[in-house]
């Protein structure tokens, strides 16, 4: 065994997972981007909001979300093959709070439809892509996808912080003291 810099012993073999509770304690010390997954599917519209999201690969354009096994969402994008990531703008937290408690209608206000994909109005930036390929790992698949179109705009990203909502620097706490569950 040997001691490691948080203090503890370190055995170089297996050993057992930490439990969930502490791994969320230490995630919520990450900041990230608010983002909305989501994927029109027989006439409907799909959506989660998600803060596992990354870049993957630049050659060729590949990207990740993590999405809940089981999900209305999940499956339907795995039925579609297709699915949009939107990173929401500052001002987009009521869209973030609505989603993560049930799914958009047809017409839903924060939505328009890019290349027959839902796509979150004004948002920083968005991607549409490709099903990749898919993973089951613990309670999440990860979905790989291929960027297939991409989206930029000048405006400043929602973040997500110690289970609160947060804007980029001098510009406070989004709506101080609130607290969201973002998957």
């Amino acid at each position: 065994m040997t001691a490691n810099r948080l203090g503890a012993s370190v055995v170089a073999r297996e050993t057992d997972p930490v439990d969930p509770g502490s791994l969320r304690a230490v995630m919520r010390g990450f900041a990230t981007g608010v983002t909305v997954v989501a994927t029109a599917d027989e006439d409907r519209t799909f959506a989660a909001v998600v803060n596992s999201f990354t870049s993957v690969s630049l050659a060729p354009p590949l990207i990740l979300v993590c999405l809940k096994v089981g999900s209305r969402t999940c499956a339907a994008i795995e039925r579609r093959g297709f699915f949009s990531v939107c990173v929401l703008a500052d001002d987009h937290r009521r869209h973030s709070e609505r989603l993560a408690r049930s799914q958009p209608t047809v017409d839903d206000e924060a939505f328009e439809v890019a290349h027959g994909l839902p796509v979150i109005r004004d948002a920083p930036a968005g991607l549409l892509c490709r099903v990749d390929s898919t993973l089951v790992k613990g309670d999440h698949v990860i979905v790989i996808g291929c960027v297939v179109a991409t989206k930029l705009a000048e405006r400043d990203p929602l973040l997500f912080y110690n289970g609160q909502y947060r804007v980029l620097p001098g510009q406070g706490v989004a709506e101080a003291g609130s607290t969201a569950s973002v998957k």
